[in-house]
């Protein structure tokens, strides 16, 4: 079995959700929730969008490797 190690950012307290979804977009190459954090947020949801996209990217090295 192969890990994935990957960089979390600091995610500031009761961003967590926002930092979520990002990361689910990312993952999916979306922007279903992209109007649903508070703006306060925005920039959790980008950091979270940043890793998603990464993790799409570990994994399809490993799927085509």
């Amino acid at each position: 079995m192969t890990k994935i190690q990957i960089n979390i950012p600091e995610i500031p307290h009761g961003h967590g959700l926002s930092f979520k979804k990002g990361v689910a977009d990312g993952l999916l190459d979306s922007r279903d929730h992209q109007e649903t954090p508070h703006e306060t947020h925005a920039a959790s949801y980008q950091r979270g969008i940043e890793v998603g996209a990464e993790l799409k990217r570990e994994i399809a090295k490993l799927v085509k490797a």
